[in-house]
């Protein structure tokens, strides 16, 4: 499985689920929706929260939210998102790296994942795959 390290906010490099096994499986969903589960357990619970509380709330919610791929294109100074998958986590929840899915499925370039809750966005992750583009635009039929 692989393990996505990252640069925390004092420069030093971490490796995400290196001790906590609750996220070894689903870790890129988990990596999506961290954010939005730390505001909802604040929320809920006040600045007390835990990751149990967290890891409660995902474990509830994970069914019933929904995946947008888009593709990267570059356009003058900025770039343009084409949608390219729309998807049910339900679908996608034995996929355990999200890398090799999107590069068979959508070939190479830049890839960026959101995903929604009950139509809320929750989270965002870029990727990038090597390869020759074999993705085509499609019509986005829940338009939040």
């Amino acid at each position: 499985m692989a393990k996505k390290p990252f640069i925390n906010k004092y420069g030093f490099v971490e490796y995400p689920f290196l001790h906590d096994q609750r996220k070894s499986k689903n870790w890129w969903f988990w990596n999506l929706m961290e954010d939005y589960l730390k505001r909802r357990a604040r929320q809920k619970n006040g600045p007390a929260y835990t990751r149990d509380h967290m890891d409660d709330d995902f474990k509830r919610i994970l069914p019933e939210t929904k995946l947008k791929v888009f593709a990267l294109i570059p356009s003058g100074m900025g770039m343009e998102f084409k949608l390219i998958g729309f998807y049910e986590t339900p679908e996608l929840i034995e996929v355990e790296d999200p890398v090799p899915f999107i590069q068979e499925k959508y070939g190479g370039g830049k890839f960026k994942v959101n995903i929604y809750h009950e139509g809320t966005f929750a989270g965002t992750e870029n990727f990038k795959t090597h390869g020759d583009p074999h993705w085509v635009e499609i019509e986005d039929p829940a338009p939040y």
